[in-house]
């Protein structure tokens, strides 16, 4: 605003004193209290960058360091960091898996100064132990980026894109490594599951399973055995095999279970038959007892060492050593639910020099004809609450327990629910004998709503599991989302705008009907349907509201709020669908201080200025007339300039004018529609005020008031605009703020 009115007050003293119209052509000193301003400054505003562009052609590493994914992505111009979510998928029953939801997108890093980053997955690569046969090499990592400048306040207003080049893995360690166990007297031969891409694979031997042992080959990629020839004099000798797949890179995966070999020694003894684990196909809650036929021999002291492996971890562990002869039982209480396990016998022969002979291990693994395995009654180890058909109901969903193909007669299943998550659970349903199965494998069935759920296994004996992990009902949706728009709200004093002078948004919200969830998270997007963050970092407790200090919030953009509620689990999935939101309640956008809002609506005056001839004519005296212009989307702007006595007026006046959409969409309304004068008045010196004031509805309704701005020399010298800001509803939010007459020129030439 204050570039037009320099130049009309120059228009006022040229017109007065016609040689002064070169002028023009050169640059005046305003006042000590700014610097030089060229009239193409007046009239000209540089275009402002209010948001950033999506990083693009992110690149996620698919398998290609052990405990580490590393991402890059190409730099955003003008952004300053960068933010990193993280989404886990597991694969399901079937090992597929599922397309993450953008809920289930965590921040990692808000602030990453590089294009590039490394998400370190598994922390500690020496542990190996517990490094091979961690989970975390079973997941697939989905990651979106935005670009941020928390300097200038502007973010991106997408993410990039989440699509499989954003998804990546870890490069894994080969898996079921196994070595003979005393099936020769000079070879132990060595396997193990092919890793994908990998080139080679490096064998590692050692005589304990406490580190590393020493390299002893490689063999190619193609390949998944080795063969390794003992000498006689390390005949019957234990050795702990691991072995680290390579990539063609030189990547090299973390070494993989220990696997324990030894060849047999002459004289060795035969190794215990009919090993079996008794009624251990789910019949106990507590142990498994593994038993087997003795050995005999004449050659020395026979014992028993009895080991275990699981369906989770291959390495092999000793559940007892040095068992006497006539023991041929033993009952493993060191067991868990949800786990098979697998169990081995080796018959061991003390001489009289006591030296140790020792037999193969029975062949009683998973791959073996007759496995010793067992497990113990188990619940179902997923659990699931879906929705019912009605508000009154939910579906109930499980997937089959441990051991589930074994039983000739099927497995069946009670449901008990309570209201409190810990105790006091109450059958709902006994005695269920699943039948039908969804697209996902789960079985279900549809109850009466709780609060909190738990499935116990039964067996043919009607003997019953443990109860499972607690399960609860998604709550519903809250209701009368509503976000404030360029309005007060209680507290709004104690909080500071950003430094876009852009003060927070409140979003309050109602509980659903009849239900009070545990919590809420709140997301916030730009876009009604796509593209939401989440804002808080834990769920919101015991409140129905939410104060969004969003740093990066900019005059002129609106933003849509998402709430969903989550039970006690940290679970939920219902939230308001702005996309339903015709009345757009749930969108809102933070008031301005009076210098913002005054800055906001000078946009519209000066590019109403630019559209006027007159005032741009080259001759003086040219410019004294009337003229009237158009508004881009409504109204006019009047224009008069005229001797008055000793000095000369210009008339502004606006009627109906607006020149800008919100956000430049037509659906959206008037940024600024301005009714009101902006007059000017001053004497032969080209000294004098301004006058009047204009009234602006829109997205940023107010007041602008020129009665107090001070024409000095041809130019605005000093004084100050009074500016009144309300809200849509035409409630006050500042009251004749006095904005100083230079704001506008922050920055310029």
């Amino acid at each position: 605003m204050k570039r037009f009115l320099r130049t009309a007050a120059v228009l006022i003293f040229a017109v007065l004193f016609s040689g002064c119209y070169s002028w023009f052509e050169n640059k005046i000193s305003m006042s000590e209290e700014t610097k030089n301003i060229s009239l193409e400054d007046f009239l000209y505003e540089p275009g402002r960058i209010t948001s950033l562009n999506p990083p693009e052609q992110v690149l996620v590493s698919q398998g290609l360091y052990s405990g580490s994914i590393k991402i890059s992505w190409t730099e955003v111009e003008n952004a300053r960091t960068y933010r990193i979510e993280r989404a886990i998928v597991k694969p399901d029953s079937n090992g597929e898996y599922a397309e993450p939801d953008e809920g289930d997108f965590k921040v990692i890093n808000k602030y990453v100064y590089t294009t590039n980053y490394t998400d370190t997955i598994i922390s500690n690569l020496t542990d190996s132990k517990n490094v091979y046969a961690n989970e975390a090499y079973s997941y697939k990592y989905y990651y979106k980026i935005s670009a941020e400048n928390l300097i200038k306040n502007y973010e991106s207003s997408d993410y990039s894109p989440v699509t499989e080049d954003t998804c990546g893995w870890l490069f894994p360690a080969p898996q079921s490594t196994e070595a003979w166990k005393g099936k020769s007297l000079d070879k132990i031969k060595i396997t193990w599951d092919k890793v994908e891409n990998a080139t080679k694979y490096l064998i590692y031997r050692g005589e304990d399973n406490l580190r590393t042992g020493d390299f002893i080959a490689s063999v190619k990629g193609s390949s998944n055995e080795y063969t390794d020839t003992i000498a006689e004099k390390n005949q019957g000798q234990e050795y702990y095999y691991q072995v680290k797949a390579v990539l063609s890179n030189g990547t090299e995966s973390v070494p993989g279970a220990f696997a324990l070999g030894y060849t047999l020694k002459d004289g060795a003894p035969q190794a215990p038959s009919n090993v079996r684990v008794e009624n251990g196909l789910g019949t106990s809650t507590t142990s498994l007892t593994v038993k087997w036929d003795a050995v005999t021999s004449g050659k020395g002291t026979v014992t028993y060492s009895l080991f275990k492996t699981s369906s989770i971890d291959s390495s092999y562990t000793v559940v007892k050593s040095n068992i006497a002869q006539n023991i041929t039982s033993i009952t493993d209480n060191d067991v868990v639910t949800g786990i098979k396990y697998y169990y081995y016998v080796q018959s061991v022969i003390t001489d009289e020099n006591n030296e140790k002979t020792k037999s193969s291990f029975s062949e009683t693994g998973p791959e073996s004809a007759a496995p010793a395995m067992g497990f113990l009654l188990s619940p179902p180890s997923i659990i699931d609450i879906a929705d019912g058909t009605t508000e009154d109901t939910v579906t109930v969903r499980w997937q089959n327990p441990v051991g589930f193909e074994t039983q000739t007669v099927p497995f069946r299943f009670n449901i008990y629910f309570s209201s409190n998550q810990n105790d006091n659970y109450t059958p709902a349903m006994q005695g269920i004998l699943p039948v039908t199965q969804d697209s996902e494998g789960y079985y279900y069935i549809e109850l009466a709503k709780h609060s909190f759920f738990r499935i116990s296994t039964v067996n043919s004996s009607d003997k019953e599991s443990d109860l499972s992990t607690v399960a609860a009902p998604n709550p519903n949706a809250p209701i009368n989302v509503t976000a404030t728009k360029t309005q007060k709200f209680d507290g709004f004093e104690s909080y500071s705008p950003n430094k876009k002078n852009v003060y927070p948004v409140k979003i309050t919200w109602n509980n659903p009907v009849g239900e009070v969830p545990y919590g809420y998270n709140v997301y916030r997007s730009t876009k009604r349907d796509s593209s939401f963050r989440l804002l808080n970092d834990e769920p919101l407790t015991n409140v129905n509201y939410y104060i969004d200090q969003n740093e990066t919030a900019q005059p002129g953009t609106m933003y849509y709020y998402k709430v969903v509620s989550v039970n006690i689990l940290g679970n939920g999935k219902k939230g308001n669908d702005p996309m339903l939101d015709t009345q757009n309640n749930c969108r809102g956008y933070g008031a301005l201080t009076a210098d913002e809002w005054f800055r906001e609506y000078n946009k519209t005056v000066m590019n109403s200025q630019r559209k006027l001839t007159l005032m741009h004519k080259s001759n003086d005296m040219d410019k004294l007339g009337s003229e009237t212009v158009n508004g881009t989307l409504s109204g006019t702007l009047y224009y008069n300039a005229e001797v008055k006595g000793l000095g000369a007026a210009i008339t502004m006046k606006y009627t109906n004018y607006a020149d800008f959409y919100i956000n430049n969409d037509s659906a959206e309304g008037y940024y600024f529609f301005i009714n009101g004068n902006t007059d000017t008045e001053a004497n032969m010196s080209g000294n004098g005020t301004m006058h009047k004031s204009t009234t602006s509805t829109g997205m940023y309704p107010g007041i602008a008031d020129y009665e107090n701005l001070q024409i000095k020399s041809g130019a605005a010298g000093g004084g100050y605009y009074k500016v009144t800001t309300k809200d849509l509803n035409g409630n006050i939010i500042f009251t004749n703020s006095q904005v100083n007459w230079t704001v506008g020129e922050e920055g310029r030439k």
